[in-house]
C-alpha cells in the first residue's frame, strides 16, 4: 500500500493480499526460567495474523412452533482463535488441533521454517481480501490509501469504533485499517489491461469486461474484506 503511486494508470483488476511479517526477534529463543518465551511470542503472531481473515458472524433468524422467535449470531470457531477462557492458557493446554502446530514453534529454526512459508505464502497461495476492478488502477489504489489513512487515524482516537468499522466500514481500506492491519502488509497485484484496447475492443469493452471478471472473481474467492 506505501507502493500504490507505481501502479498503473490503466484500466485493469486488482487483488488485495495481506502479507505476513515476522523478523529474527520473533522466531529466535528467549531462554527464560520458564524455557523458551519465545513459543509464546510466535503464537500470538499466528493468531493475530489469522485474525486478519476471521470472517463476521452470520446473523441468523427464524421461527419455531407457537410463534417462538430464534435469533443469533453463528461465529466460526478458528483454531488460532483466543477466548477469554484460553487467555492464560500454556502451550500444553491448548485445543488438540494446535498441536502439530505446536511442535513447529519448539525451536528456532522450525520458527523460522514456518515464518519463512508464511512470508512466500501470499498471494501465491492465499486467498485474496479484496478484489476490484478500475478504470485508472493508480488512482483507485490511491483512494484505498486514503480510506485507510482516514480510518486508521480515527480509530486510534475511537478505539471503541473497531468493532463496528470492521462489520458495516464502507470502503475496504476502513475494513483492513479495523483489522489492525498495516500499511506494509497490505499488497496489491494488478492485472492491466491498457495493452488489451484496439479498435475491436474498446475501453468501454474493456470496463465490461473487466466488472463480469470481478463479479465472476468474487465467487470464486469469496474475498474476506469484499462486500458481503
Amino acid at each position: 500500500m506505501l507502493d500504490v503511486d507505481e501502479a498503473p494508470e490503466a484500466p485493469g483488476l486488482y487483488a488485495w493480499y495481506v502479507s505476513f511479517r515476522a523478523s529474527p526477534h520473533d522466531w529466535k529463543m528467549q531462554p527464560s526460567p520458564q524455557g523458551d518465551q519465545a513459543i509464546d511470542g510466535f503464537l500470538r503472531l499466528l493468531r493475530r495474523y489469522a485474525g486478519y481473515y476471521e470472517p463476521l458472524p452470520i446473523s441468523l433468524r427464524g421461527r419455531g412452533s407457537y410463534g417462538a422467535a430464534w435469533e443469533g449470531d453463528l461465529e466460526l470457531d478458528t483454531p488460532l482463535r483466543q477466548t477469554d477462557e484460553e487467555a492464560d492458557a500454556s502451550p500444553a493446554e491448548e485445543d488438540k488441533r494446535l498441536a502439530i502446530l505446536m511442535d513447529s514453534l519448539d525451536s528456532q529454526d522450525r520458527r523460522r521454517v514456518l515464518a519463512t512459508i508464511l512470508e512466500m505464502a501470499a498471494p501465491v497461495f492465499s486467498s485474496p481480501l479484496y478484489i476490484g476492478v478500475a478504470e485508472n488502477l493508480r488512482e483507485r489504489l490511491r483512494t484505498h490509501r486514503r480510506d485507510f489513512t482516514r480510518a486508521y487515524d480515527w480509530l486510534r482516537d475511537h478505539p471503541e469504533d473497531a468493532a463496528e468499522v470492521r462489520a458495516k466500514g464502507k470502503t475496504f481500506g476502513a475494513r483492513a485499517a479495523a483489522r489492525n492491519m498495516t500499511m506494509r502488509q497490505l499488497e496489491a497485484w494488478v492485472i492491466d489491461l491498457g495493452d488489451q484496447e484496439d479498435d475491436a475492443v474498446t475501453l468501454k469493452h474493456l470496463r465490461h469486461t473487466a466488472q463480469s471478471a470481478e463479479w465472476l472473481l468474487h465467487r470464486l474467492y469469496a474475498p474476506i474484506l469484499g462486500r458481503q
